[in-house]
């Protein structure tokens, strides 16, 4: 009897586990950042730099760094530098749109 019950049940996970869409694998369901760097990130020591609009995963603007050194790191987007960083990337990708 205690077999047929652990079949039943295993047989209803697999079962149910079938009828959950699964997430994307770039869907994300919090913030990424849990700490926020300020200082000032020489323009030489940039190699990429993500911004992740808010959304149902993060209700604020995230801003991943990659470094040359292969660090990522998350710039505080209400930092003047960083604001100034997002206008210039955001600039850059609209004239990239139109040409």
């Amino acid at each position: 009897m205690n077999v047929f019950l652990m079949l039943t049940v295993i047989g209803a996970s697999i079962i149910l586990s079938g009828a959950v869409q699964p997430l994307s694998a770039g869907y994300n369901t919090r913030c990424m950042c849990l700490k926020l760097e300020s200082r000032i990130i020489p323009p030489d020591n940039l190699r990429r730099v993500e911004i992740l609009p808010r959304g149902p995963h993060c209700k604020t603007t995230e801003v991943i760094a990659g470094l040359s050194s292969g660090e990522r790191i998350c710039l505080n987007p209400r930092t003047p530098w960083v604001k100034k960083l997002i206008l210039f990337i955001e600039k850059k990708e609209r004239a990239a749109k139109k040409g």
